[in-house]
């Protein structure tokens, strides 16, 4: 059965080639590392799901113009260099089951590009002209970095708390996905009480998405989930499943203590936790919250709209809450 993202990408296909074709234009450069790296991590299977809903808002408003392509562009330019500097700082050498770009390249020659790209973004605003568009988008760059910074510093946080999680996923993952909705929103000219609406639904949409990614690091295969298996923990991430689970097992939770002093797994740690996790339910009260958020994002669209995108925009909601990759 074909999927609502699915369903998304098919109705949005002209709209996306154009996106995919301001993509490759705005990569050009002369220093031919610069299009070598940003080809290889913007095509390396990526779902274009930021661009997807920019173009499904403005679609849900009927907008006929032009400025949502590249505005789409620069959301999608400012995740892709946050993609890289991630690998970078998380030492990771696999991005979507492939080799990452620093893997490739190199820390030096990936932290580079992605300043290319974050730069590239901004030239791409002051393009478009539009101050509220300008402050958005800086605003969002902010909260980026502070959301790195944010999860850096609670690296192996043994005290991690629900709501210090949800703030980190807020501000490292889900501020992009507002911003994607909000760009649909604001460019359709649509009210200040309807964009913020719209961004709440991106945010919340946002917020499940990552949580389901949580989850499926302690259920999927890694084929599926397109990284390692228990990989967050291995990088000091201690993401809701995990708190969840340490809370109601206290062997698990000098486990992790255990592997927090070493700053690695150990033979059988891997396995071992995820079984544990999987025991307390962890991934299963994530995917939960999960669906908490999608039903929370529903609520923020509008009625006065296109019903066909709206109803589209509420599945997709459901999918990102349920969807097995």
């Amino acid at each position: 059965m074909i999927s609502p993202l699915e369903r998304a990408t098919e109705l949005c296909r002209m709209d996306m080639e154009r996106v995919d074709a301001c993509i490759h234009e705005n990569l050009q450069s002369d220093i031919m590392m610069i299009p070598a790296i940003g080809h290889y991590i913007v095509n390396s299977g990526g779902k274009r799901l930021r661009p997807l809903l920019s173009l499904l808002i403005a679609r849900l408003f009927d907008y006929s113009g032009d400025r949502h392509i590249p505005l789409s562009v620069v959301v999608e330019f400012i995740h892709t260099a946050s993609l890289l500097h991630d690998d970078v700082v998380d030492s990771s050498d696999q991005r979507r089951g492939s080799p990452s770009a620093n893997g490739v390249w190199g820390n030096q020659a990936s932290v580079l590009v992605g300043d290319y790209l974050f730069s590239r973004a901004f030239q791409m605003m002051v393009a478009d002209g539009d101050m509220a568009m300008l402050k958005l988008m800086s605003d969002v760059t902010n909260a980026l970095a502070e959301g790195e910074v944010l999860q850096l510093s609670r690296t192996f946080h043994m005290e991690m708390t629900e709501a210090e999680c949800l703030e980190v996923i807020e501000r490292k993952t889900a501020v992009l996905f507002k911003a994607a909705t909000e760009v649909g929103a604001h460019v359709s000219g649509e009210s200040a009480d309807v964009v913020a609406d719209l961004a709440d639904y991106g945010m919340c949409l946002g917020v499940a998405f990552q949580l389901m990614d949580d989850a499926l690091d302690y259920l999927a295969e890694a084929e599926e989930a397109g990284k390692p298996v228990g990989h967050d923990l291995e990088e000091g991430k201690i993401t809701l499943p995990l708190i969840h689970a340490m809370q109601r097992d206290a062997e698990l939770r000098k486990r992790v203590e255990d592997i927090a002093e070493r700053g690695c797994y150990e033979d059988g740690d891997r396995e071992w936790v995820r079984e544990r996790v999987t025991a307390q339910d962890g991934a299963g009260y994530a995917m939960q919250r999960a669906r908490d958020y999608a039903e929370r994002a529903k609520l923020r669209l509008p009625e006065n709209s296109n019903s066909e995108i709206r109803l589209l925009l509420g599945e997709l909601a459901d999918f990102s809450a349920h969807r097995p990759f």
